[in-house]
């Protein structure tokens, strides 16, 4: 099988379709483009959501604690608390153990989350650092948060610049294979993009825009100002547009030539052949919107950039891409992400 995540029809054959019915303390679970899991728990909601770090190397722990805690926020929720399960090489040494514990107590703690537990050993199963993270936050039920889906119409959106979590493994896992190709001061700019990895702030700012501003859709949600948030991991922006479609029914439009990226990510791809659109993004958060003014207003207030790249459309549309050239074609499907071309 090939290396990344399994592909959407995989995992419904795979997984989704083998797992047990849920019961009425779920409210929902597992499912393709969904983020995170919602459970009842007395008079409040619990959202969680878990990721693996299988690329990071040596900054696993940084990355670690952002992808989950991305995924809580982008259900508008502010993620409170978080398990670590590390699994190290035989090859490793204590300290490269104590430094990704030491990254991501850093990152938790920027964060005001707390690392509740996990579990931590060494094993051959493994010939690279594995670290996995599972989040949490607390909701009461009734509260504004984007529990729907994108509507035909909706604008989408997304927040900074697509590849920073690319470039960033690129730059701190791969420079040998960047110098002489990207400018030194790109190399040195794309080391520190960890401080643009989480999406907490936004997810938050935009979860209260989630109230309800007309009748209930036909799936029972209220329309609103904010109908869906998606955290851009694996497959990139594009990855990430098809899930959010795929996950809603409905179709999307997406145009490459809108997607904002930093002249720093251009330079790495383009020295290591890898394609923007299809590379993992986390630090970006992509948004399904009926009033994209506002959205953008209300992040642009809090020093956040955002901007329109595409559209949701009507499912018969099916899922596209506009190109550079401007010529309109069928988006792929997702599949692996471009890191994983990186030798």
């Amino acid at each position: 099988m090939r290396i990344g995540k399994l592909t959407d029809e995989q995992l419904e054959s795979l997984v989704l379709s083998r797992l047990p019915k849920l019961s009425s303390n779920t409210l929902s679970g597992a499912g393709i483009g969904a983020d995170c899991a919602w459970l009842k728990t007395g008079e409040n909601l619990l959202v969680t959501s878990s990721d693996p770090i299988t690329a990071g190397g040596s900054e696993s722990g940084t990355l670690a604690i952002h992808v989950s805690c991305n995924d809580i926020a982008a259900c508008g929720v502010a993620p409170t608390g978080i398990l670590i399960v590390i699994i190290a090489p035989p090859d490793s040494t204590e300290e490269e153990i104590s430094s990704i514990v030491d990254q991501a107590s850093r990152e938790a703690g920027k964060l005001g989350v707390d690392i509740v537990g996990g579990h931590t050993e060494v094993s051959d199963c493994v010939n690279r650092f594995v670290v996995i993270s599972t989040a949490f936050g607390v909701v009461e039920k009734g509260s504004p948060v984007p529990l729907g889906h994108a509507l035909p119409g909706d604008k989408l959106i997304i927040t900074k610049t697509a590849a920073i979590e690319g470039s960033f493994i690129a730059a701190n896992e791969h420079a040998d294979k960047l110098n002489g190709k990207v400018p030194d001061e790109y190399i040195e700019e794309a080391k520190t993009y960890s401080s643009l990895i989480s999406v907490v702030k936004e997810g938050t700012i935009l979860g209260p825009l989630a109230s309800e501003t007309g009748a209930l859709r036909d799936d029972g949600f209220p329309r609103s100002c904010v109908n869906l948030m998606h955290d851009v991991t694996e497959g990139g922006v594009e990855g990430a547009a098809f899930e959010m479609a795929d996950f809603s029914k409905v179709g999307v439009t997406l145009d490459q030539r809108l997607v904002p990226f930093t002249d720093c990510s251009k330079s790495i791809c383009d020295a290591l052949g890898l394609d923007p659109f299809r590379l993992i993004s986390s630090g970006a958060l992509m948004i399904a919107s009926s009033e994209p003014d506002r959205v953008i207003a209300a992040l642009a207030a809090e020093g956040i950039k955002a901007t329109v790249i595409g559209e949701f459309t009507d499912i018969s549309e099916g899922a596209k891409m506009i190109g550079p050239d401007g010529v309109i074609r069928q988006m792929p499907a997702p599949s692996a992400d471009e890191i994983y071309k990186i030798n």
